[in-house]
């Protein structure tokens, strides 16, 4: 229990705010016709429910890590885009060369 004790408020924040997320797309559910709503027995509709709010609280851990310092808005607004942003970064090639080629004839 003391690691949980000695995580950073911001990274619950964070948590908190990626869950949010999640609570919000299920109560939704309700506007869609029954055929069209999801099977709740099948797990891999709940494993969003666990892992976005890791990756929400990664993300902040990583932000507070780095001696960012975290209003509890803005944790709960890294928790909420995490998705996102780590969707974002990975689709970044530093690979791939970044100089723009001109046609010639333009």
């Amino acid at each position: 229990m003391d690691f949980l004790s000695g995580v950073s408020p911001s990274v619950w924040f964070a948590m908190g705010g990626a869950f949010a997320v999640k609570l919000l797309e299920l109560t939704e559910l309700h506007k869609l016709p029954a055929v069209e709503r999801p099977d709740f027995k099948d797990w891999l509709y709940w494993f969003p429910f666990f892992t976005l709010p890791l990756l929400g609280g990664g993300l902040a851990y990583a932000y507070v890590s780095s001696d960012a310092t975290l209003s509890p808005m803005l944790s709960i607004n890294i928790g909420v885009s995490a998705p996102l942003i780590l969707r974002a970064m990975a689709q970044v090639n530093p690979i791939e060369s970044s100089v723009v080629r001109i046609p010639e004839d333009a």
